[in-house]
Formats: structure tokens, sequence, C-alpha cells
């Protein structure tokens, strides 16, 4: 069907960039492979690491991540993202917009089984 392909591609996208301001919630500053390997491990969500880092520029240009360089011992420097004041607040409410979404789409499951 035409469209559902370029349809199902922002769904994705959309869900990624909240997925990665869930995880720096759940799991404070973390760096951009660190999240790449977080959401290769909980799904098809991405498809490597050229998924990610443009998503973590724009969150971070839109104000919703800060960022910090850091030394690592053992390779090159490394980019560690944590979300912002602005990030906390608007993943608050993109939290209930998200459950918004889950309990009508649960509703109209529930309506069509009856």
């Amino acid at each position: 069907m035409p469209g559902t392909d370029q349809w199902l591609v922002q769904l994705r996208k959309g869900i990624v960039e909240l997925l990665i301001l869930r995880l720096l919630r759940a799991k404070g500053e973390m760096h951009g492979y660190a999240l790449v390997k977080e959401l290769l491990s909980r799904g098809p969500f991405i498809s490597g690491e050229g998924t990610v880092y443009p998503i973590l520029r724009r969150l971070q240009s839109d104000g919703l991540l800060v960022s910090r360089w850091a030394e690592t011992p053992t390779g090159p420097p490394r980019k560690y993202y944590l979300l912002s004041q602005s990030g906390c607040q608007f993943l608050v409410q993109a939290d209930a917009e998200w459950e918004t979404i889950v309990r009508s789409m649960s509703q109209i499951e529930s309506e069509g089984q009856q």
C-alpha cells in the first residue's frame, strides 16, 4: 500500500525519540553508543547508530537534552547526554499523551472483541 512504509518510519521515529528520553530519565546520563545498544536490545526500533545520533542532535538543539564530553581511559572522548529541565517537563507531557493513545487503542481493541 503506497505511503505505509513512510508512515511506519515516522511512527518509529517518534517512538525512538520517546524511548531515548525515557531511557535517560530512567538511567541518567548516557553516552550515545550506550543508548544505541539499549535501543537495539529492546526491539527493531533502530537500524543502528546512524538512526540515533541525528535524533540526539535534534533533541539537544530543541533544548530537551544537554551534553558534555568526557575522556575515557581506553579510547576517544565520549559525548554524554542528559535530560534538560525542559526535557523533563516535555517528557511529563509526552507520557500523558502516550497513555491517552494506549488507552484509546486498548478501548477500541476491546470493543472489537465483544
